[in-house]
Order: C-alpha cells, then sequence, then structure tokens
C-alpha cells in the first residue's frame, strides 16, 4: 500500500479548478505518514499549495471537524 507522501499530487491550479466543481472541498487528513491535503473528491495536495489555496479570499471554511473551531474541510465560495 502506497504511504500519502508517495502518491502523486494535484497542482495548484488544477486543485482550485476541482475546488470549484460541485461538491469539492479541500481537506486536511491526518495519517500515520502525518498531515496531508486532499481535494476530495481527487487528490492530494502538496502542503504549499494547499497554503495557497487556504489563502484566497475565496476558500472559506466549510467543517470544523473534530475540534470547534479547527476547521479540517474547506470548499469556494
Amino acid at each position: 500500500m502506497k504511504r500519502p507522501s508517495d502518491q502523486p499530487t494535484i497542482r495548484f491550479k488544477r486543485a482550485v479548478d476541482m475546488m470549484r466543481l460541485p461538491g469539492r472541498r479541500l481537506m486536511l487528513m491526518h495519517t500515520q505518514d502525518g498531515d496531508h491535503y486532499y481535494v476530495v473528491p481527487g487528490g492530494r495536495v502538496e502542503r504549499t499549495d494547499a497554503q495557497k489555496i487556504l489563502a484566497r479570499k475565496d476558500c472559506i471554511p466549510f467543517d470544523d471537524g473534530l475540534f470547534p473551531g479547527n476547521p479540517q474541510s474547506w470548499r469556494m465560495a
């Protein structure tokens, strides 16, 4: 089984384009291999690209996840 860090990643522009589609989210997932960002459905996004997406004004928190006030998923406005 491949570790998340061994999986191919989606580039920034493609990830943003995918997030504009209905039902797509950027999600932070905690794995045995560390924390990784994914466009769901879609694929893994490099941490640096995920941080660029999160810095965009049109990217808004979608769900607090396990802990209130600590978003773990985001969507495009």
